[in-house]
């Protein structure tokens, strides 16, 4: 049996995709005292003057906005593999001249649409079957000199929105999901930095950012994290009659992260930059 923790291309095109763009705006909310930092070393690793740059993974399309905000000189291609997303994004982006939203493989839309000064991601960089084809394709779409900036979530313990959530939903202790695709498969940096150099990237450079995945009320931290994220795809692999009461472990574990009417985690990601090499 799979680790019901991960997620493969296809659940991310079909029901996992379709679940997150209906819940999108929570999911922005929980990374929202993080982005302000993503969006930070996106815009120190962007070129001067105009630009061309893919969103990896862009889901509801939130950092190609910011980005396009900030910088709009900037030409960005968004792309995301759920059909549901992508639609999310186009009618968000509806009004803006210099954002282009794809749907299909990133790896394939990079090779079609390139060559890009920038390659970026919130997130999304960590699904791909294989990690070192993936980034060599994306560096094989980028022009020279262009950068690479993404991040990625640390390690599970760090994070208990989804470990503790997890362990709660099984009844049980839920070992990381490991280096297979997942939200957490680039928590090592060591290993990250060896996908990048194999991949043809050079300079590989992390920072670490805490902070606080925040979930609303907790009928509301519910609804969500029910259906999306690793204790929602524990739940799931339960049989029938067991998951009304691995419900009621969640909400006893939510119940205690109440601060002030509002659900809150501590969190921890980083952020990687790194340099195209010579080709």
């Amino acid at each position: 049996m799979s680790d019901p923790a991960t997620r493969t291309g296809s659940q991310w095109a079909t029901s996992s995709g379709d679940a997150w763009a209906e819940l999108w705006e929570h999911t922005d909310r929980g990374l929202e005292g993080f982005s302000s930092h993503l969006l930070s070393a996106i815009l120190a690793a962007s070129p001067e003057g105009s630009f061309r740059a893919f969103d990896v993974g862009c889901g509801p399309g939130s950092t190609s906005i910011a980005l396009a905000d900030s910088r709009p000189d900037a030409s960005i291609v968004a792309c995301d593999i759920s059909p549901a997303l992508v639609r999310v994004a186009k009618d968000r982006t509806a009004d803006r001249s210099n954002i282009e939203v794809v749907h299909g493989d990133a790896e394939v839309a990079a090779a079609e649409l390139g060559p890009f000064d920038l390659i970026f991601s919130r997130h999304g960089v960590m699904f791909f079957p294989d990690p070192v084809r993936a980034f060599r394709s994306f560096r094989a779409a980028t022009r020279p000199g262009a950068s690479i900036v993404f991040s990625c979530f640390q390690d599970w313990l760090a994070n208990p929105w989804a470990s503790e959530l997890a362990s709660a939903a099984a009844g049980k202790s839920v070992p990381p999901p490991g280096r297979q695709p997942s939200g957490f498969a680039f928590a090592d940096p060591a290993y990250v930095a060896e996908l990048l150099v194999a991949s043809g990237w050079t300079e590989p450079r992390h920072s670490g950012v805490s902070f606080n995945y925040v979930v609303g009320s907790v009928d509301s931290a519910m609804s969500f994290l029910t259906r999306i994220g690793p204790a929602s795809a524990v739940l799931s692999s339960l049989p029938d009659d067991e998951r009304e009461e691995a419900r009621n472990r969640m909400r006893q574990v939510l119940e205690g992260r109440l601060d002030g009417g509002s659900v809150s985690f501590p969190a921890a990601a980083w952020i990687w930059s790194a340099k195209a090499g010579a080709p």
